[in-house]
């Protein structure tokens, strides 16, 4: 999921996020206590934030626009829904 990172704000937890510069211009967000991917960034808190909705608690109230690296997904995983699908990510 990709929101502006302006418009988004951790309710707890936040200590518990690590953070590690994976490129020049990006950074990965990860659990502490466990490794678990969060999402990634670019660090500009004017840029987006990706966040890996496989670790939402909630429902966001959102169903995806799109299926983005359906290149390496599992091959006995379908999608099932008409969504457009991006081997890599679009350009």
């Amino acid at each position: 999921m990709v929101v502006p990172a302006k418009n988004f704000k951790w309710i707890k937890g936040e200590n518990q996020i690590g953070r590690y510069k994976s490129s020049a211009e990006g950074v990965r967000l990860f659990c502490k206590n466990c490794g678990s991917t969060l999402g990634a960034g670019s660090g500009d808190p004017n840029g987006d934030l990706y966040l890996a909705m496989g670790t939402l608690e909630d429902d966001p109230g959102i169903k995806p626009s799109s299926h983005m690296f359906v290149g390496s997904k599992a091959r006995w995983y379908d999608i099932a829904d008409q969504q457009p699908q991006f081997k890599e990510f679009p350009s």
